[in-house]
């Protein structure tokens, strides 16, 4: 009888021992998340749409931007195009041509100033997918994760309605702003490009996620 006592014993301190070694790490906010994504020109070059965020909002649809490196492999060029509202399938704004120098090696993420005085603090986390999404997240404020959000990108040719469920469920495992089988959709299907170049303020919410390939400098 002794026997049996400590040999169930003896099982249930294994078992116990096991489902704590198991045990899942909670998904990060935002800002406890310690590095972003390096810079790849290989991986994040091209052009991509903003898929979609969460928690959702009045974002503008149509965004799409392309990025490319100059020849001396430390400017980034990039420009970006949407529509004037978020209801709007014509994507009649186009910003204007911009050329930041790239710091290499930074992991911290990416520093986006509006109108020179308004910031938002964004982190690249995932490439997923054979690299085809870009996950990502953005505050305002580092302690108030009421002002962080998560955000998916595509690139324009492959991405998909399932392949952005996948990706969006994916970092709900890990990142706290994102929720399984929960996000808001930005219209994409239907875009109609403006013929005419048309240079605005860069004063667009789109801006920012144009920005986030940018390095901090």
């Amino acid at each position: 009888m002794c026997n049996i006592v400590i040999l169930t014993v003896a099982t249930l301190a294994l078992i116990s021992g096991q489902a704590f070694g198991q045990a899942t790490t909670a998904p990060q906010n935002c800002s406890a998340v310690t590095e972003s994504l390096d810079w790849n020109n290989t991986a994040l070059v091209g052009n991509w749409l903003e898929l979609a965020r969460h928690p959702g909002n009045s974002l503008d649809a149509c965004m799409e931007f392309s990025i490319d490196l100059l020849s001396n492999g430390t400017i980034l060029t990039f420009n970006s195009t949407h529509s004037s509202s978020n209801s709007s399938l014509y994507q009649n704004v186009n910003e204007p041509n911009v050329n930041v120098t790239l710091v290499e090696g930074a992991k911290t993420g990416y520093d986006v100033k509006f109108n020179s005085t308004n910031t938002v603090f964004i982190k690249l986390l995932q490439l997923y997918n054979n690299n085809n999404y870009v996950i990502g997240c953005g505050y305002t404020n580092s302690s108030d994760n009421s002002t962080s959000y998560g955000f998916i990108l595509g690139r324009a040719s492959t991405y998909n309605t399932t392949g952005l469920q996948d990706a969006n469920n994916n970092a709900s495992a890990s990142y706290a702003n994102f929720q399984a089988n929960n996000f808001t959709t930005i219209l994409q299907t239907g875009c109609t490009r403006n013929s005419a170049s048309q240079s605005l303020p860069l004063i667009s919410g789109f801006l920012a996620l144009a920005l986030l390939l940018i390095k901090a400098h």
